[in-house]
């Protein structure tokens, strides 16, 4: 088992942070009902959480971790096809397109590569994702407002389909020294919801300033601030958000912090590689076609994959499953 690294600043600013957000939304929220389904929502509602504060892991909300970390490899396929996911949680079943696609894996808008102009002169084509156009324009212009991603668009709205992206950007911004991330959002469900939201967004802040911080002199990681135009709460967990808000418990989460700009590059092309289903994925061929050299860091030679102690947390429920899955044909 990889050997956890606290990167919280400590539990009970974690719990502060997230009971806070809790406690507005049942003091302050009004009932509506879209679609059918009676919510308690606040309008235009804003949080900000300190650097590594990720886990509204309440023991009433029940958190499943290794939900966490399988959605978020699945993120980082970054194919809107891949629907190995649905093993894992039914929804992503329901919501799934004719074609099998499906919109809500951020994953195909923040780490899939695409073809761009490379050089305005001489218009060379390469290949580049968004988080890689972050990290390029962060690099270039450290006071830049256009290192942005964007989700939401206008082909999500274009023909019929039950999943909508409920987020619309992720935006990152160097200033005083610190990385900033806001993540805008039109709708986020305040417990299953925010419970994946939190953490996977919170890992791309962390694996942008991994990324930067060799190249930018005294960068930290700041805060990530979110904006959802309707948070909100829905009547299953009504009750919950009451026990959450007057006696819950918090249970902390440790994870291991990213060590630099080598594991980001593993992260993003390589760490699929390294279990069952990464290696079977067929999205992985896609990954592979386009492995080149990223243009904002290299690998030093004395790093082996062995020493990154997030990716190793990462995979360890696939790893596991892939245990079991070669324990099962031995036996047979």
């Amino acid at each position: 088992m990889t050997k956890l690294i606290q990167s919280t600043p400590n539990v009970k600013a974690s719990e502060q942070a997230f009971r806070k957000i809790y406690t507005d939304l049942l003091k302050n929220g009004k009932r509506c009902s879209p679609r059918g389904q009676l919510v308690i929502e606040l309008e235009n509602y804003q949080y900000e959480l300190p650097a590594y504060i990720r886990f509204p892991s309440f023991k009433a909300r029940k958190l499943k971790a290794d939900y966490v970390r399988r959605e978020f490899l699945w993120y980082l396929r970054g194919n809107k096809n891949d629907i190995s996911i649905c093993q894992h949680a039914k929804i992503w079943r329901d919501v799934m397109n004719e074609d099998l696609s499906i919109n809500s894996n951020y994953g195909q808008y923040i780490f899939a590569r695409r073809s761009v102009v490379g050089n305005a002169g001489n218009y060379s084509i390469r290949m580049r994702s968004p988080f890689e156009y972050v990290i390029e324009e962060l690099l270039s212009d450290n006071d830049s407002r256009r290192a942005s991603i964007p989700i939401f668009n206008a082909e999500h709205i274009s023909r019929p389909t039950k999943d909508v992206p409920c987020t619309y950007s992720l935006n990152f911004r160097i200033r005083e020294g610190k990385l900033n991330m806001s993540v805008h959002m039109r709708s986020q469900d305040a417990i299953f919801g925010m419970g994946n939201d939190a953490p996977c967004f919170s890992f791309i802040h962390e694996m942008v300033f991994a990324a930067l911080e060799d190249k930018v002199e005294g960068l930290v990681l700041g805060n990530y601030s979110h904006t959802a135009d309707s948070f909100h709460v829905y009547e299953r967990h009504f009750e919950m958000l009451n026990e959450i808000v007057e006696s819950g418990e918090y249970e902390e989460i440790l994870v291991p912090k990213i060590s630099g700009s080598a594991e980001v590059k593993h992260l993003v092309l390589d760490i699929h590689k390294r279990y069952l289903l990464g290696r079977n994925a067929w999205c992985y061929s896609e990954i592979s076609a386009s492995n080149e050299t990223l243009m904002a860091y290299e690998k030093p030679a004395s790093k082996t994959f062995d020493s990154f102690a997030f990716s190793n947390w990462l995979i360890e429920p696939e790893l596991a499953d892939a245990a079991k899955d070669a324990a099962a044909i031995a036996t047979t």
